[in-house]
């Protein structure tokens, strides 16, 4: 029996080292306050370094509510409507948390242009991780399956027209301020994704419960 627990114990800290780290790779290219960033029209690519004729912008983090990012080109500020970017592939990739929504950010006849990212976009970006849409939830429930005895990251993504301004996960020390829809899931439990723990109908929560299951997916 001492054995056993051994060795349960043993693949528990196993499988948490090997828990999906997608942190450090997006903070390596995120963009900072204050920081400049390339957009290259003939390329159409983005780049924190080019010898070409290309546009540096600066990035400034609004004051108000939201903490929206604008980027500055020669005195003009341009809004983004993100809160949190970063290069991927030559590409500017921005993410609202608010809305929970990724986009591809271009650069158009004198403005920002976003394209939400399609699935397969963001599949290539977040491998290890399970994706949830909120169009998927029912009477704003979910469940989903983790492995037993390994942890499992999950990514809430939004597909629909709800917003979720200020939301965070209750009772989750891990919550992430970046990117506020990614949770992470060490055994069975519930999440709550609440307006500051607001039970009002006009804050709908979104209940997503977590279960252990044998199979992979």
């Amino acid at each position: 029996m001492k054995k056993l627990i051994l060795l349960a114990a043993g693949l528990l800290v196993f499988n948490s080292a090997e828990a999906y780290d997608y942190i450090p790779q997006m903070l390596n290219d995120a963009i900072k306050e204050n920081q400049t960033v390339e957009y290259c029209p003939e390329q159409s690519v983005w780049t924190h370094n080019s010898d070409n004729n290309c546009i540096t912008f600066t990035k400034h983090i609004t004051h108000g509510t939201g903490s929206f990012s604008e980027y500055e080109f020669q005195n003009k500020l341009y809004g983004t409507g993100t809160t949190y970017e970063f290069l991927y592939n030559y590409q500017l990739i921005g993410y609202n948390a608010h809305s929970l929504k990724f986009y591809k950010i271009d650069f158009n006849e004198g403005r920002f242009v976003h394209t939400v990212l399609t699935d397969e976009q963001l599949k290539e970006l977040f491998p290890n991780l399970e994706i949830i849409k909120v169009s998927q939830f029912q009477d704003n429930e979910i469940t989903v399956k983790k492995p037993w005895f390994k942890d499992k990251t999950f990514l809430l993504v939004n597909d629909t027209t709800m917003d979720f301004y200020k939301y965070q996960f209750e009772n989750y020390s891990k919550q992430n301020e970046l990117i506020r829809g990614l949770f992470e899931a060490n055994k069975p439990r519930t999440f709550i994704f609440s307006h500051f723990g607001s039970r009002d109908k006009l804050f709908p929560i979104l209940t997503i419960h977590v279960k252990n299951s044998f199979k992979k997916d």
